[in-house]
């Protein structure tokens, strides 16, 4: 029991040191960082590289960056709706390591969202997403010019309503308001359907469509121009999973049963002809070497 209860001690001590030192490194990380955010904000950067920082507490108030200085952080609280006044709040370095944050960089070929600091800095030193989206850019430029005509179909209806709920759920800090409009949903589909092409008209009008059908539907709801998740989304995906494994099953058991009939149709043939050879009819030996003489299965014996 000593050596246990040592042994749980031991575990505890290593964890609270792990945990000091993560929390120790991410506190470095945010000072060496906070003064660039708030040289480079939105409102005082450059047209093509600037920074929005997201914080969301516990309680999911979210918070908007707006200036530091030194040991305190000033920030916004994120209204609700338009009518809710704007608040401006300083808060303590160290409170805002227990929060959920989120880093938006605007770049001319994009936004990079790093959802904590450690992520950034990786990024900042290695730019490793860097590269990633300019490839990814680049190669959404060049496949939409050739596809970008592409109608949709019946099951993209599926993968938009799984894309609404799944950003839905996860809700970043900077979207305080629930709910996704149809410029939000679009710039999400351009990140996986890259031969849609952001610009292209006629696909904006098919998602609009498409969000007005699971509106009517029952799966979203509309409000103020945003599209809100309801409960019946999750059925409708349930419903749609479980039509495509049962549709899956149904093919598996097709192609079984052809194999099977191959199998029972070879077997009979050599059946009958076993009998006949016994019969005295057919030379079996005879058969087998008028076989062996066809190339393709000359071969195939010379390949085994």
């Amino acid at each position: 029991m000593f050596i246990f209860r040592l042994k749980e001690a031991v575990s505890t001590t290593g964890l609270f040191v792990l945990n000091n030192f993560i929390a120790n490194v991410k506190a470095r990380l945010w000072a060496k960082f906070l003064p660039r955010f708030v040289a480079k904000n939105d409102r005082l950067g450059e047209p093509y590289d600037y920074y929005a920082v997201h914080f969301a507490d516990a309680g999911r108030q979210r918070y908007r960056l707006i200036g530091f200085n030194g040991c305190d952080v000033h920030v916004e609280r994120l209204a609700l709706l338009a009518s809710d006044d704007v608040q401006t709040e300083k808060l303590p370095v160290s409170r805002i390591l227990g929060m959920e944050s989120e880093i938006v960089h605007y770049k001319k070929y994009g936004k990079i969202i790093s959802e904590s600091i450690f992520s950034y800095a990786i990024n900042y030193y290695l730019h490793i997403v860097d590269s990633k989206i300019f490839l990814f850019k680049g190669k959404g430029a060049v496949v939409s010019t050739f596809f970008r005509e592409r109608e949709l179909k019946s099951q993209e209806r599926i993968f938009l309503l799984r894309l609404i709920v799944n950003e839905f759920v996860k809700r970043r800090p900077s979207d305080p308001e629930a709910g996704l409009t149809v410029d939000e949903v679009i710039e999400l589909l351009y990140g996986r359907l890259w031969y849609k092409h952001i610009r292209n008209e006629s696909f904006q009008y098919k998602v609009t469509l498409l969000m007005e059908s699971l509106a009517l539907s029952g799966e979203l709801a509309e409000e103020r121009g945003r599209y809100i998740v309801q409960g019946k989304a999750i059925t409708t995906l349930v419903e749609y999973e479980k039509e495509q494994r049962h549709a899956r099953q149904q093919e598996k058991i097709q192609r079984n049963m052809v194999r099977l009939m191959l199998i029972i149709t070879a077997a009979t043939v050599l059946i009958t002809l076993a009998l006949l050879g016994l019969a005295g009819v057919i030379d079996l030996h005879k058969i087998w070497q008028d076989i062996l003489q066809i190339k393709p299965v000359r071969f195939l014996f010379k390949l085994i």
